[in-house]
């Protein structure tokens, strides 16, 4: 313990006698770790947002349908209203909420202007959840039995404004043509043009009425308290929750083309951090070369001196770590407070860029990931790595003779 205690003792006197050199260092690893803790919260950040704005809000990052239901989505396959099984999952403490939807297609008309529409027939208690009164754009939730809220974008090509009326035509249950006239109540911000272009939403009576499927839902959207893309819960929610005749599908298995696309970009953003971390790795150890150059005339004398090779190269080790951690600490630091910044205020991108990122249906913004799991494994890389170069001043103690030539 004496021995130990020395060697932090004589490594903090070193660093502080050359603190140029130390703070040089330091900053480096606490920038690395900055930017790295920077551009991974990104990159999770908008794949999160993303999934959230295509699945949260719409079909649900787990759903409950009748086992025929996907992937052709039509009303015949329908489920049979179960009010106890539905109150059961709402009890369940990892179930964030869990609401029944009826949903379709049909064809608005306000005089000649029309538009395909997918109607979704949503509860009141959705309505009053968080999501649906921050989308919102114009208008009020607070209207009456055939009130109808449009996506935006579709209600500007359809040139109405809130107090006219639509009327849509589509097909019901089981063949059955389905017809009414909705009243527009409100305009949608739905957060991603695509959907605004094509969203319908109604009280969840009207839309059992307008398609004749009364008693029934589409499916049960479950939103677990969980909703990072690395969880997926659909088989535990299935196994407390059975329902005879459905299953339960996660949006993993629905939706296998964002799960590639998200793979695909987090493959280059893993290299551009890979690319990272080599030239950081060869930055610090360059400056540890430079470092154990200087201070091999220092080394000799010390072992002149008698002190043990063990205790010597204990002490440039401590050196190393105590570097490591404090610059690790500080662009920890820095790097969680960018991130709160960046969630309070996120990078809304302009331009060509936010142009192709809206005809792929995706809002141009960059929220970034509060995920702290990212800071500890960036953190604990940046230290594996800066630890790693302290192997050349290492050998240099070992290779150095008492005596300097």
């Amino acid at each position: 313990m004496t021995l130990v205690r020395l060697a932090f003792r004589l490594a903090w006197r070193n660093l502080g006698r050359n603190r140029r050199r130390s703070l040089i260092t330091g900053a480096a690893i606490a920038f690395a770790l900055f930017f790295a803790i920077i551009l991974r919260s990104l990159q999770l950040g908008v794949y999160n947002h993303m999934v959230a704005t295509v699945v949260g809000s719409m079909s649900g990052y787990v759903q409950v349908s009748d086992t025929a239901y996907w992937p052709s989505q039509n009303l015949d396959y329908a489920l049979y209203e179960d009010p106890e099984w539905l109150e059961e999952l709402r009890a369940d403490r990892e179930i964030a909420s869990a609401y029944p939807r009826l949903q379709g297609f049909s064809l608005l008309s306000v005089g000649d202007q029309s538009g395909v529409a997918q109607w979704i027939g949503i509860s009141p208690e959705e309505v009053d959840a968080p999501l649906w009164q921050a989308r919102l754009a114009s208008g009020s939730w607070a209207g009456p039995s055939g009130s109808v809220w449009l996506g935006k974008r579709l209600a500007e090509q359809l040139r109405v404004a809130v107090g006219d009326t639509v009327v849509s035509m589509g097909q019901g249950f089981q063949g059955s043509m389905a017809g009414a006239a909705w009243v527009v109540a409100g305009t949608l911000n739905m957060g991603n043009p695509e959907l605004e272009k094509r969203s319908a939403v109604v009280g969840l009576a009207d839309a059992q009425e307008f398609a004749g499927a009364y008693g029934m839902w589409s499916y049960v959207q479950i939103t677990p308290r969980s909703t990072e893309l690395s969880a997926d819960p659909t088989a535990d929610i299935g196994a407390r929750h059975p329902l005879d005749g459905a299953h339960f599908l996660g949006w993993q298995t629905r939706m296998p083309e964002l799960i590639q696309a998200i793979q695909a970009d987090s493959s280059g953003g893993k290299v551009i951090l890979f690319i990272l971390y080599v030239v950081i790795g060869f930055g610090l150890l360059g400056t540890m070369i430079m470092l154990a150059n200087e201070r091999q005339r220092e080394f000799a004398m010390q072992l002149a001196m008698g002190m043990r090779r063990g205790l010597l190269a204990g002490i440039v080790f401590v050196e190393v770590v105590l570097l490591s951690v404090a610059g690790a600490l500080v662009g920890a630091v820095l790097g969680r407070i960018a991130v709160l910044i960046l969630d309070r205020f996120p990078l809304r991108l302009q331009g060509d860029v936010a142009a192709a990122m809206e005809q792929q249906g995706w809002e141009p913004i960059l929220p970034p990931s509060l995920d702290w799991t990212i800071t500890l494994t960036h953190g604990g890389i940046i230290v594996v790595i800066a630890l790693l170069s302290a192997a050349w001043p290492l050998r240099t103690v070992f290779k150095t003779s008492p005596v300097h030539r």
